[in-house]
C-alpha cells in the first residue's frame, strides 16, 4: 500500500512541541479522532483499526502526544491536562467539524471523557478504559501521578461520572476479560454512569489481556474483527 496516498500527514504546533499525525484519508475531515494510551503506546497501534474503519468508510486522524512516537518530548513533564489541552489543540487544527467522534484507549479513554467540556461529541468508545481522581489531573507524571492514582479506589473521585451522566451521545466502552490494568468496577461504572446516552453498550473481549488489539490480531483475528464491527456500527451515523 502507497501510504502517502492512503494517508496525510498532520504537524500541529502545541506550545514548544510539534505533535505529530495522520488523517485517513488524505482528503478528507476526519469524522473520528483517535486517541493512544500511555506507555509507550503511540498512534500506530491503531493503524489496522483506521484501516478498517476507513474501508467502512469512516474518516479518521489521529497524533502522538507529547513524550510518545513522532512527537518524542519529555513524557514526565506532562501530565492529563496537558494532554487534553493537546487533543484541543487537534480538533481546532484540523477543523474537525462538530459534532464529532472520539475512540480512546486506556488513559486517553479519560482524555475522551474531558473533551466532552470542550466539544459536541456524538460519539465515544471508550477501549480498556481508565478514569482518574480529579486529584490527578494537572500532576505532571514525574511529580507524585502515580502515588495518587494507586490509592485504593482512588478513580471513585473521577469527575468523568458526571461528564458520562451529561452525555446524550452513542457510548460503546470495551474490556478485556484479562486485564490486568484495570479493575473490573471501573468499566462497569464507565457503563452504568452513562444513564442519558442515546445508546450504550458495554463489550468484554474474551481472553483479551489490556493490550486489546495486539492480543487479538495475534491470537484472535475473528474476534478482532466483531470489535471492529462493533465499534463501525456505533460510528456509522
Amino acid at each position: 500500500m502507497d501510504e502517502s496516498a492512503f494517508q496525510r500527514l498532520i504537524q500541529i504546533d502545541f506550545e514548544s512541541h510539534t505533535l505529530i499525525g495522520d488523517a485517513i484519508p488524505p482528503g478528507s475531515s476526519p469524522d473520528v479522532l483517535v486517541l493512544h494510551g500511555a506507555g509507550n503506546s503511540r498512534r500506530g497501534r491503531f493503524q489496522l483499526l483506521r484501516e478498517g474503519l476507513w474501508t467502512e468508510g469512516i474518516s479518521s486522524a489521529a497524533f502522538d502526544f507529547v513524550g510518545h512516537g513522532d512527537t518524542g518530548g519529555d513524557l514526565s513533564r506532562s501530565s492529563l491536562y496537558s494532554r487534553t489541552r493537546q487533543a484541543c489543540r487537534a480538533v481546532d487544527a484540523l477543523n474537525i467539524p462538530q459534532p464529532f467522534s472520539v475512540i480512546g484507549a486506556s488513559m486517553s479513554a479519560y482524555t475522551a471523557v474531558k473533551l466532552l467540556e470542550h466539544f459536541q461529541i456524538k460519539s465515544l468508545i471508550l477501549l480498556v478504559p481508565a478514569m482518574y481522581t480529579r486529584q490527578a489531573y494537572t500532576i505532571p507524571f514525574n511529580q507524585g501521578f502515580s502515588d495518587v492514582i494507586r490509592r485504593p479506589q482512588s478513580w471513585v473521585q473521577s469527575d468523568a461520572w458526571h461528564l458520562l451522566a451529561d452525555f446524550r451521545g452513542r457510548l460503546l466502552v470495551v474490556g478485556a476479560e484479562n486485564d490486568q490494568v484495570i479493575p473490573p468496577d471501573v468499566i462497569q461504572r464507565i457503563y452504568d454512569s452513562a444513564v442519558n446516552a442515546a445508546e450504550r453498550n458495554l463489550y468484554i473481549a474474551p481472553e483479551a489481556s489490556h493490550f486489546i488489539f495486539t492480543d487479538l490480531r495475534a491470537n484472535n483475528p475473528a474476534e478482532f474483527k466483531h470489535v471492529l464491527d462493533q465499534i463501525c456500527a456505533v460510528l456509522r451515523d
